[in-house]
Parts: C-alpha cells; structure tokens; sequence
C-alpha cells in the first residue's frame, strides 16, 4: 500500500510540475466561430490569425441570406461570435435583438477605412457593423451561349430579348429588385402597384427560366452549360472566371446594386472579444489586400488598395467609375415593409 502511496505522490508531483512547465497558450486563446458566405476568405488569412492569437477559428458557411438569419433566429445566435451579413439585414438584426451596438474602443484600425463606408445609409455611423467587401450585382453570361446583346434586364423579363436559358438567383431582395428596376422603380419601393408588377414579371420569367439557384451555384451551372446567363455578384464571377475565360459580367443599362457586406457582433454569442480582435485583424491593410485579392472583391480599407495588383485596382468591375456607381442604389432596410417582399417572394418560389 505504501508502494502504491509514493507511486500516486510521485504522479501528482509529475502532473503538477506538467501544469506549471507546459507551453502557455498566446493571450487571446480560444475559439471564434465565424458564419460567412461560402468561400469569402481564405485559408490562409485564418491561419494567420490563428497563429498571432493562439486562437482556433470555427468556420461555418450559408448560401442565402434569408437561410443566414434564419438560422440565427432559430438559436444559432448563441452559437456564432462573428457573422459576415448583407448590408441590408444590419438594423434588422438589431431590431431582432441579434446584435448590440459595436464597441468601437475594440477597434484601434476603424481609422483604416475608406471615409466612404464611415457613415453608409445602412447603417450610419457604423454604429452596429463593420465593412467586410464591397461589390455590385449584374449579369452574369457565358459569351458562346447567348444569341445577342446582353445589357438589360431584357434578357431575363422581355421573351423578345431573352438570349438564352437563363437562371434566377434565389436571393430575395436582389431578384425583386431587378425587376424593379427593369420597370423603372427603385430597388426599394414599398409602392404596392410596383410590387405587384414586378411579381407578375417575376413569375412569367419563372416560366420561362430554367429554374432558381444560389450565386455560386448559378455560376457553376452557366460553367458546365446548363445555362447561359444569371444575376450574379461581381467578384463571384472574376473568381469563376479565371476557370473560364468565355464568362461575362455586366451591368444592366437600366442600373443595379452596390452593396456591402458588413461584420457584425452577437450579442448572445461566445468569445465576444474574439470577435472584435478578428475585425481588427481584417482592418489591417496587409489583410484587408488578402482578401480582396482572393474573393475579387473590393476592398473598404483604403490603406490596402495601394497593394493590390495594378491589373485589380484599375479593374471597372471590381472598382466601378464615378459615372457607373451614379446609377446603382444599395438595399436599404425597409422595416415592417419587408413583409410585401417576403410575401411576393412566397408567391413566386410556391408557384
């Protein structure tokens, strides 16, 4: 028994001299776990800021917005610290309780930003989020497979001037708005005469697409032929283009969407301070040029355009002209009146 006594002793002593000796974990340590769309940072920024911090991050991804907050509702807000969300859900998320006002003593490289994005409409002040990437929606087309001219929404609304089988993208607002602005409306109004139209043109291209489909997926599909053409996102389509050169991307005549992609803080989330050390991390202008050269996006961080590839910065697609961005408009937060959108999108995926 006494054996076994100094056995024990000489094992706690072990253990003990173990606890005190062993490699320290980084300050910061923890995990972050981060939603954001489907391949939108790579690989090696995450690492990177794992190795500064000693952090681990958790990476989960969604394909619709709509899916996206959804999921927080359901609880996943307790789940995520950080979440990359289209700019036109940043004070609905706050009005759902999801998000709480930004801590902006956390965030030393807020100065970093382009003047730009420091009060956008929605979200003035940046009083809940932070800009992540910004880009514009257009069409998308693989230039062997379409018959004619593509610069309207014509293509997609008008059977006269469709060019070829054509996929709507599932993204509520984007998709209405589209319409709208083939009418003539803004991509905002609550008008109901508008709205109505607009679902009527929407439901007769159903008819005539060749069915709905997330923004990489549509992209997959023009790629292996199944289509010819979508609405898209501007830096989704450089990327798939570097696979095939025959893709496209333009601008509708009649205009479109520039659009920010915002990071925002869970208020019931864990390892909240995390969180604004990531944001921090993707300020710096070394990192911010990192991700806007992998995703084709453009960047908010005025201090990192300088590093980009001279063929990226003066790029008008990713960088649209003065004259270009005069006719784009950003989704604004509608409030209560989402519900006529939410409502003409039922009609239109149930029919």
């Amino acid at each position: 028994m006494r054996r076994i006594a100094v056995l024990l002793l000489l094992v706690a002593v072990a253990l003990l001299g173990w606890f005190w000796l062993r490699p320290k974990a980084p300050s910061g340590a923890g995990t972050l776990y981060f939603l954001n769309w489907a391949d939108y940072i790579p690989e090696e920024l995450i690492q990177k800021f794992e190795a500064e911090t000693g952090a681990k991050v958790v990476l989960d991804t969604f394909e619709s917005p709509e899916a996206m907050l959804a999921k927080l509702k359901a609880g996943a807000d307790q789940e995520f610290s950080l979440v990359v969300a289209p700019d036109y859900y940043v004070l609905q998320m706050a009005r759902d309780g999801l998000i709480a006002p930004l801590d902006k003593e956390k965030l030393k490289n807020l100065a970093n930003l382009d003047p730009f994005f420091l009060d956008p409409p929605y979200d003035p002040g940046l009083q809940y989020s932070v800009p992540y990437l910004w880009g514009t929606t257009g069409i998308a087309y693989r230039e062997d497979l379409v018959t004619g001219p593509v610069d309207s929404y014509a293509v997609f609304f008008d059977p006269e001037a469709q060019v070829g089988p054509f996929l709507l993208l599932d993204e509520m607002r984007e998709t209405i708005g589209a319409a709208l602005k083939y009418l003539g409306y803004s991509v905002n109004t609550t008008d109901p005469e508008a709205l109505a139209k607009a679902k009527e043109l929407l439901l007769a291209a159903k008819e005539r697409s060749v069915g709905f489909a997330g923004g990489l997926e549509a992209l997959n599909r023009i790629l292996a032929g199944d289509a010819a053409l979508s609405l898209a996102y501007s830096g989704d389509v450089l990327q798939a283009r570097q696979e095939d050169e025959r893709l496209r991307y333009t601008l509708a005549k009649e205009g479109g969407t520039l659009w920010t992609d915002a990071m925002v803080v869970l208020k019931r989330g864990p390892a909240q301070e995390l969180a604004y050390r990531f944001i921090d991390f993707l300020l710096e202008p070394e990192n911010a040029a990192a991700l806007a050269e992998y995703t084709h996006y453009a960047t908010p961080v005025a201090k990192a355009i300088p590093l980009l590839p001279e063929e990226m910065r003066n790029d008008p697609v990713v960088f649209p002209p003065e004259e270009v961005r005069a006719k784009l408009e950003y989704l604004k937060d509608l409030g209560p009146d989402i519900v006529l959108y939410d409502q003409i999108w039922t009609e239109i995926k149930a029919h």
